[in-house]
């Protein structure tokens, strides 16, 4: 090589040494990636345990006179309508006596820590790089994939990440892409993975209390669709309206949200807290205000055929809907739309469970707050999907109206399609969900006499 060659070569040499690189390291090549972190997925594996109803505690005559006191304010609150200037501020504690469950509670220590440590997927960085984003994608080409950033600590973008958008039984390509120091964009390797089956799709991490009310397969091994309809809680206060934009319309394409609190809490919240609703982005924001649980209170049937309305119209897919946490109103439409989807009983349990991974949000099924559900639904020979429905129908909701839902969101011919675009999978969700065994009857039966009052 003479001299002349030697200088040409030399700077190009040069940046080959300094040029910024991502390397995928895991999941491997081809694996399956369980959706479910490892405490919820040991919550839904041992329905028995978390079911265990810790003994009622000792209480002097004075206290379960208080508790007693207190109970019947409620009860007057409740046939008052439940005023909200009124409301019988103290009875949840003494109505909530005995809610912890030794098993979970273990559980949901442990997960508190996970929620901080766990980023399955990991990468390698050699060199500076920035601006990096983890991207998904159901075709090899990475038409419009789904696009989740990578947070940054000390300068540094993170080498691993929790994805929180993925679909269930879905085969995905990944890589990792940012930028150098030079403002080149730098383009990891390539890998695929094929996520789990068993429901619910979680959003986001566990504590957000968000999911998808599809996936998996109802009693009658008939899909249900994912990505259609969404529970979860208000919106995060003062949520810029970049990520409302980004989570929200982008990711989930939500056209409705339907609010279970009344406009004037939602206002309150504004002014208090920040806190934003979706129109913000332009997605229609509808009301409908209802108090949790008591099912058979005046103020709960006669407001769900309203409630139902919206929810047998297609054209308001794909729906959220939520109240302030995202547990007890939400919880309560939940339980009567996977009735209507047609749930094994195992997976109500699931479901209104889940919101204790929230730490303000403790959900046993032996909790008397919650417990007018199960004592409502959760008995004699039917499974539970059958009662809900025949409650449904006698509180004015139409079989027309059921059989719309329905049709949206199972896997039935002339049903409605689930939206396309980014992580869209093209993939049928498998069977053998949760509540998929037939081993699973006696655990239910078991739950229900261990105290459900």
């Amino acid at each position: 090589m003479n001299r002349l060659s030697s200088m040409f070569l030399l700077p190009a040499l040069c940046f080959a040494a300094g040029a910024a690189t991502i390397h995928l390291e895991a999941p491997e090549d081809g694996a399956v990636y369980d959706l479910h972190s490892p405490c919820v997925k040991e919550f839904l594996e041992h329905f028995e345990e978390r079911g265990v109803k810790p003994p009622r505690p000792k209480l002097s005559d004075a206290e379960i006179a208080q508790s007693n006191k207190q109970h019947t304010a409620y009860l007057k609150w409740r046939e008052a309508g439940s005023p909200k200037d009124k409301r019988v501020k103290d009875w949840e504690d003494r109505f909530n006596f005995y809610m912890d469950n030794a098993w979970s509670k273990e559980l949901m220590k442990r997960a508190a820590e996970e929620e901080k440590t766990y980023r399955p997927f990991h990468w390698t960085v050699d060199g500076l790089v920035t601006n990096v984003f983890i991207e998904f994608s159901t075709e090899p080409d990475f038409r419009e994939p789904l696009r989740e950033k990578a947070t940054i600590e000390k300068n540094r973008s993170r080498t691993d990440h929790r994805p929180g958008y993925l679909k269930l039984s879905t085969r995905y390509h990944w890589r990792v892409r940012g930028t150098d120091a030079e403002g080149n964009e730098v383009v990891s390797d390539i890998r695929t993975f094929t996520t789990s089956d068993t429901p619910p799709r979680m959003i986001g991490k566990p504590m957000e209390n968000m999911r998808d009310l599809g996936g998996g397969v109802n009693a009658d091994g008939v899909p249900v669709r994912q990505g259609l309809l969404y529970r979860g809680q208000a919106p995060w206060a003062k949520a810029s309206e970049s990520f409302l934009r980004d989570r929200y319309v982008t990711k989930l394409g939500i056209k409705t949200q339907l609010d279970l609190r009344g406009k004037d809490e939602f206002e309150k919240r504004c002014q208090q807290w920040g806190e934003r609703g979706l129109e913000t982005v332009g997605i229609r924001h509808e009301f409908h205000s209802i108090i949790p649980y008591h099912v058979n209170h005046p103020d709960v049937f006669t407001k769900l055929p309203a409630i139902f309305a919206v929810l047998a119209d297609e054209k308001n897919y794909p729906l959220y809907f939520n109240c302030a946490v995202g547990s007890d109103r939400t919880g309560t439409l939940a339980f009567l739309l996977d009735g209507v989807i047609g749930r094994e009983d195992k997976y109500f349990y699931d479901d209104y469970e889940l919101p204790s991974f929230n730490e303000n949000l403790k959900r046993y099924r032996y909790c008397r707050k919650g417990s007018e559900l199960f004592n409502t639904f959760a008995k004699g020979d039917k499974p539970i999907r059958e009662n809900v429905v025949a409650y449904l129908l006698k509180r004015g909701i139409t079989q027309e109206q059921i059989d719309a839902i329905r049709r949206i969101m199972l896997e039935t011919p002339g049903g409605l399609a689930a939206p396309g675009g980014a992580g869209a999978s093209s993939t049928p969700t498998a069977p053998g969900g949760a509540g998929a065994s037939d081993s699973l009857t006696t655990s239910v039966a078991d739950g229900r006499s261990a105290g459900h009052q």
